[in-house]
């Protein structure tokens, strides 16, 4: 899926719903790209992409964003992991 960037009034809501309460501060508003909401945290400036809709998470690959597994996604966005061990999940889901 390809969009162009928009940036709007802050939507918080689908961030939200993906992390525990809390957990939100660090990151920030970015714009949205279609339906995904974008958001940068603040100390890795890695992005985390939610759809505002179903929840579902994106990775940006190639100029297009691409579905990745939940968990794998948050694990990046925190630093835990570099994208090397994720290679599998920045292909789209059939």
């Amino acid at each position: 899926m390809k969009c162009k960037i928009e940036v709007r009034e802050p939507d918080w809501k689908p961030l939200e719903a993906v992390l525990p309460p809390g957990r939100c501060s660090p990151f920030m508003y970015m714009g949205n790209a279609g339906g995904i909401v974008l958001y940068k945290h603040r100390d890795t400036r890695r992005y985390l992409n939610i759809d505002a809709t179903t929840g579902r998470v994106y990775r940006y690959v190639d100029g297009h964003y691409t579905e990745i597994d939940r968990e794998l996604a948050l694990e990046y966005v925190h630093g835990s992991i570099g994208w090397s061990r994720g290679e599998d999940y920045g292909k789209e889901r059939q």
